[in-house]
């Protein structure tokens, strides 16, 4: 359930400050581009267009009515893209956490009705040594049960969807 909310935030978190929806979710390196951006075009429009200074103890209509609309709607649209991208990148953040435990879930079970001694809570890597390097465990296939990927969401076998695949 707390997962859900990670996306919104981040878009929420990004509207209220340049980058740091990213940094919410550490992507520092897009919160710092994000955060660049934004202040920089604004900074880059506010000159080209000799906006003059404003005054800090003006309400928020009277600085909305000083700021032009030439230089208003180019740093709005970089402040919603920036939200955009941060929901997206939240979601994708939570799908893969999400594939993640439903593969190491899928793992327990294949396990434990093999052994039927292995505790279900025990981390994914104790039960099932990860590949080699950088090569992702493997799993067999509950349809044609040839050793597959744990990682991908379908075997590429019989292309089947795996279990894991339907729970997102």
């Amino acid at each position: 359930m707390r997962r859900r909310l990670i996306p919104p935030l981040a878009a929420f978190l990004a509207v209220c400050f340049p980058g740091l929806g990213h940094l919410f979710l550490r992507r520092f390196g897009r919160a710092l581009v994000w955060h660049g951006a934004i202040i920089g075009g604004g900074i880059a429009l506010y000159t080209l267009y000799d906006v003059g200074p404003l005054d800090p103890t003006a309400s928020i209509a009277e600085v909305a009515a000083a700021v032009p609309t030439d230089v208003f709607l180019p740093v709005a649209l970089l402040v919603t893209l920036s939200a955009i991208d941060a929901l997206l990148v939240g979601k994708a953040t939570v799908a893969e956490a999400e594939r993640a435990d439903a593969t190491a879930a899928a793992i327990r079970r294949r396990v434990a009705e093999e052994d039927g001694e292995h505790d279900e809570s025990a981390p994914i890597e104790a039960i099932v040594g990860g590949g080699e390097g950088d090569e992702p465990a493997r799993v067999e296939c509950p349809h044609c049960g040839r050793e597959t990927d744990a990682e991908i969401e379908f075997c590429h076998w019989c292309t089947e969807p795996l279990p894991w695949a339907d729970e997102e």
